[in-house]
């Protein structure tokens, strides 16, 4: 019953729910008026203000693509690739696995926020090796 629930609400939200960017442009309207009403800024001085901070975003974001990708290399590494092995060998029940995801994902985080890329491909190593292993719970 509650599988039906869960199938029927994701029906309806991808049936009604708008992209992103609608949500994205309604945002940047509205700071927009509000700037202009409230703030009594000019229509210029408006557009001048988001596409000045749009591009000192930009800066920020490939930074951020920057440290992912990184993650995701040192997480296909041979050397990180043994390392799951070894520790697969030791965990054979699905609570085990639940268990060090959430261990190993702390702790890697604490380095580098990148590095939960890590985490990711170990709990896909371990789902894939452990029968019984909820995969979307896994993720979550």
């Amino acid at each position: 019953m509650l599988a039906k629930f869960g199938e029927t609400s994701t029906k309806l939200f991808e049936k009604y729910m708008p992209n992103a960017f609608v949500f994205a442009m309604l945002l940047t309207i509205i700071t927009g008026l509000i700037a202009f009403v409230w703030l009594g800024a000019k229509p210029m001085e408006i557009v001048t203000g988001w596409y000045d901070g749009f591009y000192s975003l930009l800066e920020f974001g490939m930074q951020i693509v920057l440290i992912i990708i990184t993650g995701f290399a040192i997480a296909l590494s041979p050397l990180v690739n043994k390392g799951i092995d070894k520790l697969t060998n030791y965990v054979k029940t699905p609570r085990q696995v639940y268990v060090i995801v959430v261990l190993v994902g702390t702790l890697l985080s604490l380095i580098s926020f990148g590095w939960i890329v890590i985490t990711c491909v170990l709990a896909r190593e371990l789902a894939i090796r452990i029968k019984g292993v909820n995969y979307p719970f896994l993720v979550a």
